[in-house]
């Protein structure tokens, strides 16, 4: 007798979430609710009212597989990044269809107009020193990796309209990052990721990692300004089913 596959863990290396990760509100347990709550950049995110909460298919162990072994193990430790949360905006809608522009080598990628807020924003608790390259410091590898993380999320978010053919899995073919200040660890990390195109199986995201300035100056603390630590454009691809399990 087959086992039913009704488990996270049941999944194939490579398959794609099952579609309601990703579009059902999930509600985080209270000690990561109480964390990010503390810390109040996070709380007010949690209160807009245009995103909510989803669970973070990546964060999810799979020992039987392996995968995502690297999101939901190595980088889930006490030393590393004890505590991640991923919002959903509401209302997301569809991509246009057509080939972006793709950046320079000399010039940084614009910022997304306020009019089209992100798909997906991480919310991540960086700690030390597993994470760290210079003292205090997170290494240029991982906030590549969580940008990462984070647009491979977005790209998911879209995973509803795609519903007249079966999803494949999907991979980064072109990562554009430009790193802009260090990102300091301990601290909150924020990484606000959109789709802003798409054509068949391929598919463009912009996105940003933030974090507040430091209390040095005095700054009341609803003040703070939001610092963009790095902006990223990425290019993905999408296979075939067929292809995807092999």
């Amino acid at each position: 007798m087959s086992k039913p596959h009704n488990s996270y863990h049941d999944h194939p290396p490579s398959a794609p979430p099952p579609d309601d990760i990703m579009t059902q509100p999930f509600t985080p347990p209270s000690t990561l609710l109480q964390h990010f709550n503390s810390i109040p950049w996070a709380a007010s995110l949690l209160k807009s009212p245009d995103y909510y909460p989803i669970q973070t298919w990546s964060r999810l162990p799979k020992p039987s597989t392996g995968e995502d072994g690297f999101f939901a193990g190595t980088l889930a430790t006490p030393s590393t990044i004890p505590h991640s949360l991923t919002l959903r905006r509401r209302d997301i809608a569809p991509p246009p269809q057509e080939v972006p522009v793709w950046p320079s080598p000399t010039a940084s990628p614009s910022s997304p107009p306020s009019s089209t807020p992100p798909d997906v924003i991480m919310l991540l608790s960086l700690s030390t020193p597993g994470i760290c390259g210079h003292p205090s410091t997170a290494h240029g590898g991982i906030v590549a990796t969580l940008i990462d993380e984070t647009m491979s999320l977005a790209v998911t978010t879209h995973s509803d309209d795609r519903r007249d053919h079966p999803r494949g899995a999907i991979y980064t073919a072109q990562l554009d990052l430009r790193y802009k200040r260090p990102v300091a660890a301990p601290g909150l990390l924020v990484v606000r990721a959109k789709v802003v195109a798409r054509v068949g199986r391929k598919t463009w995201v912009r996105a940003q990692a933030l974090q507040e300035e430091d209390n040095a100056g005095g700054h009341l603390e609803w003040a703070k300004r939001k610092r963009v630590m790095a902006d990223a454009m990425g290019f993905w691809l999408e296979t075939t089913p067929a292809t995807s399990r092999l």
